[in-house]
C-alpha cells in the first residue's frame, strides 16, 4: 500500500478479501488505499518468503517405535488452522480404509523450538489411554528432513467445541491421573490443559488430551511455574460447568486459583449437561488439589522414574558470513548458522527449497486430490 499501516492486522484483513482468488504463485499485491486489489506480481524478485532449517532425520534420534512418511504420501483432507491440517495416507497395495492423521509442521524460524520440543516429548510418551498417540515423522521429499508430524485424528471435536455435551465425571478423574503421570512418571508439564485441548474418544468414551505446543520439562526446559497442571485442571473444570470463559483472557502470571476455588457456588451454565451434581465435580477436584499441595512436590523432572530427556535442537553447520565495515567493504569472512534464509537467494545458489504453497481450498473441485506438498495425486 502506498502508505504505512498502523497495525499488521490492518494489512491481514485486508489480505483475508483476496487471498483465496490469489493464485499459489503469487508473491506480492499492490492495494488500494481502502484495500481494494490493484495489482499481483508473480515475478520470483518480490519473493519475500523465507526458507527454515529443517533437521536431518539422523538428527532427530527418533525412538525405534516411531515410523516416518513422506509429505509426498500424504492426502489433504482440510486446514484445522494455521500449520496444522487433516490428511491421510494415500492408499497403498490393497488397503481401502482411510487413515485419518493431523498433520503439524513449521514454515517460520520463530516456532521452530517449540515445534521441536513438542515433536520429541509427544514421539517419547508411552501409550496412554488418555493421551491422543503420536504418529509418524514427516520427511520432506527432496533430502528426506523432518518436516513435522502426525498424531492420530479422533473424531467428534474437541471440548470447546462441543459445551452441550454431557462432561461425565470419569473425565475429570482421567484428566487428573493423565496429569498426574504426565507431571510424576515422565517429569512434563503440558502447560495447556483447556478444554481446546481435550476430546472425547468415539471408541473407548475416555477424555484424551493432545496438542503439547507449551509443554516442557518441569524444572527444566521450557517450564513455567505459571501455567502448572494443576491450575489448568481448576479453571479448565470451571470453564466447562460455569461457562464462564473470561479468565482464558487472564494472563497465566495474573490467574488466581483461588478466584474459582473459594467462590461458595459454582452456577451450573443451562446448556451444560453433568452426569452427577457439580458438588461431587468440586469435592474430586478439592481433594486432588488438596493432595497434590500437600503431599508431594516435584522440582526437576529428573527426580522421576520415567522422566523424558531429549536431545538439543541440531544447529545447521555454520557458513562463511562477509564482515563489512561502515562503508560496506568486506574487512573478513566470518562463521554463522543460519536458521532461515531468504527462499529467493537460496534458489539463485541452486538449492532445492522446501515449498508449502498449495491452492486455496475454494478453488479445489470434487475430483482434485490435493497432497500436502502442493502437487495434485495422479488419478490412479
Amino acid at each position: 500500500m502506498d502508505e504505512r499501516q498502523e497495525t499488521p492486522d490492518v494489512a491481514i484483513g485486508h489480505l483475508k478479501k483476496h487471498i483465496d482468488i490469489l493464485g499459489p504463485d503469487v508473491y506480492a499485491v499492490q492495494l488500494s488505499q481502502n484495500g481494494e486489489l490493484m495489482s499481483s506480481s508473480t515475478n520470483p524478485e518480490d519473493d519475500q518468503t523465507m526458507s527454515v532449517y529443517y533437521p536431518p532425520l539422523q538428527d532427530v534420534q527418533r525412538p525405534k517405535h516411531v515410523n516416518t512418511v513422506l509429505r509426498s504420501e500424504l492426502l489433504e483432507l482440510n486446514r484445522f488452522g494455521p500449520n496444522v491440517d487433516l490428511v491421510s495416507y494415500l492408499p497403498r497395495g490393497d488397503a481401502t480404509e482411510q487413515t485419518k492423521v493431523a498433520f503439524k509442521y513449521y514454515i517460520l524460524s520463530e516456532c521452530l523450538h517449540k515445534f521441536w520440543h513438542e515433536m520429541n516429548v509427544w514421539m517419547r510418551l508411552p501409550a496412554h489411554p488418555n493421551i491422543v498417540p503420536f504418529d509418524r515423522l514427516v520427511l520432506d521429499e527432496l533430502r528426506g528432513r523432518v518436516v513435522g508430524f502426525t498424531s492420530l485424528y479422533i473424531p467428534g471435536g474437541t471440548l470447546d467445541q462441543h459445551k452441550s455435551r454431557m462432561f461425565k465425571l470419569e473425565w475429570l478423574q482421567q484428566l487428573i491421573s493423565v496429569v498426574d503421570d504426565l507431571n510424576f512418571k515422565y517429569g512434563i508439564a503440558h502447560q495447556d490443559i483447556a478444554t481446546r485441548n481435550l476430546l472425547i474418544d468415539p471408541k473407548t468414551d475416555a477424555l484424551m488430551l493432545f496438542d503439547f505446543n507449551y509443554c516442557g520439562q518441569i524444572g527444566g526446559i521450557g517450564y513455567g511455574e505459571d501455567r502448572n497442571d494443576v491450575q489448568g485442571v481448576i479453571f479448565t473444570l470451571y470453564d466447562i460447568i460455569t461457562g464462564d470463559t473470561h479468565f482464558q483472557d487472564v494472563r497465566y502470571s495474573e490467574r488466581n486459583p483461588a478466584d474459582v476455588q473459594e467462590l461458595e457456588e459454582w452456577v451450573q451454565h443451562p446448556d451444560v449437561k453433568l452426569d452427577h451434581p457439580v458438588s461431587e465435580y468440586r469435592a474430586v477436584l478439592n481433594d486432588w488439589v488438596y493432595k497434590r499441595q500437600a503431599e508431594r512436590q516435584i522440582s526437576h523432572y529428573k527426580e522421576e522414574s520415567e522422566y523424558i530427556e531429549w536431545p538439543e535442537f541440531p544447529q545447521p553447520p555454520p557458513e562463511d558470513w562477509p564482515c563489512r565495515d561502515i562503508k560496506g567493504n568486506i574487512v573478513r569472512i566470518g562463521q554463522r548458522v543460519f536458521l532461515a534464509r531468504q527462499r529467493r537467494g537460496e534458489r539463485e545458489r541452486g538449492k532445492a527449497v522446501v515449498e508449502w504453497e498449495r491452492p486455496a481450498q475454494t478453488k479445489l473441485k470434487d475430483r482434485d486430490r490435493l497432497l500436502a506438498n502442493g502437487q495434485f495425486a495422479p488419478d490412479n
